[in-house]
């Protein structure tokens, strides 16, 4: 698209005061000089959506994280293989700075937080890559987190499970957790999720090894008696307690570690203290110093972020494994209402109304 079939106004959600945003007429932002211009096709809610506006709400930011769309224009420094049409999705910091975020008709991104669409997935399940994608893969991954065996991009069939490398995932049916499971799973793990149990099959379909009732008290003892070699946990809930359920899992006499996408609990080392936590949020991988959610993220280490998600996506290991079916997509549900009704599906979020599955909008 040349940039003067561009709109120089576009309709975006705006924030104007904690928990309140309206869509209205804004100015179209420009892609920095290294970035790149989309203009969105659909968007998709995440729970940190609703946390943003409610808890941020940072004045005349644009809300929204996840998108699917195409590149409409390229910064003149901007070095990728990505160009002008291609379909992309991936994820964006919204409600938090003015000019970004991604439920908008155009958004500006970078191309380190981007990954293609492979031709066989439709924008509306793509849409719903972003923030779900990446967080399991940098939290699984990167060494200052678990730092276990990245799938190689080249990957064609599953290997073997290996069951002296246990992976436990708590709260496996989330949007990150099925991520988490699917990505182990091409890693050769032996995964062991908690989840509702009506959602037992549906994650052994993904790549669970064995499933347990997150809401049985006794759940994490029966983890520790049946695997007591259980070094490594991902926590995608991390909140009412899943942290420390997490630990009780683990190993008592082995160092383990611990990745949680929400502020660690102070009584954590208590609970056992052979666990190493760690507690990170994807914003970091924006290369920009940040204090959110009691989390102080230096410049110097969203820098070392940026560059370690950067190599992700060059490698192009999730458009590869998705597109050969080693790893499906979240579940999604397409919503009626376009930009409009984003609201609504916020509020069903807010409310815990969401499970298993993705809201998705076309614009």
């Amino acid at each position: 698209m040349p940039s003067s079939d561009i709109p120089a106004q576009m309709n975006a959600w705006i924030v104007q005061d904690k928990g309140f945003a309206d869509l209205q007429p804004t100015e179209t932002p420009k892609p920095e000089p290294t970035g790149l211009l989309v203009k969105v096709h659909n968007v998709a809610l995440n729970p940190t959506d609703w946390k943003h506006l409610d808890f941020f709400g940072a004045k005349g930011s644009t809300l929204g994280s996840d998108f699917a769309g195409t590149v409409v224009e390229m910064g003149k420094e901007c070095q990728s293989d990505l160009k002008y049409g291609d379909r992309l999705a991936g994820w964006v910091h919204g409600g938090i700075r003015v000019g970004t975020g991604a439920f908008a008709e155009y958004l500006k991104t970078t191309p380190e937080a981007v990954v293609k669409v492979p031709s066989n997935i439709p924008d509306e399940i793509a849409a719903g890559f972003g923030i779900p994608s990446f967080t399991a893969y940098m939290g699984l991954y990167q060494d200052k987190h678990l730092g276990l065996p990245a799938p190689s991009p080249k990957l064609d069939s599953l290997p073997p499970v290996d069951k002296s490398k246990k992976l436990l995932v708590w709260s496996g049916a989330t949007s990150v957790g099925q991520y988490v499971i699917q990505f182990a799973r091409t890693s050769g793990l032996y995964v062991i999720v908690t989840a509702s149990p009506k959602n037992t099959d549906f994650l052994k379909g993904l790549g669970a090894s064995e499933v347990f009732d997150y809401g049985d008290e006794k759940t994490p003892e029966k983890i520790a008696e049946a695997h007591p070699d259980l070094v490594y946990a991902y926590d995608t809930f991390s909140e009412k307690g899943s942290s420390e359920a997490c630990a009780r899992a683990l190993s008592k006499t082995q160092p383990s570690k611990l990745v949680a996408i929400l502020p660690l609990s102070p009584e954590l080392g208590s609970v056992n203290s052979q666990v190493k936590a760690s507690f990170f949020l994807l914003y970091s991988a924006e290369g920009e110093a940040f204090e959110l959610f009691s989390k102080s993220c230096s410049k110097e280490e969203a820098q070392e972020d940026r560059k370690y998600m950067a190599e992700f996506v060059r490698s192009g290991v999730l458009p590869h494994l998705l597109s050969n079916g080693l790893v499906k997509p979240n579940r999604t549900k397409p919503q009626e209402g376009g930009l409009a009704a984003v609201p609504d599906g916020l509020d069903r979020l807010r409310h815990n109304q969401v499970s298993g599955e993705k809201l998705t909008y076309a614009l």
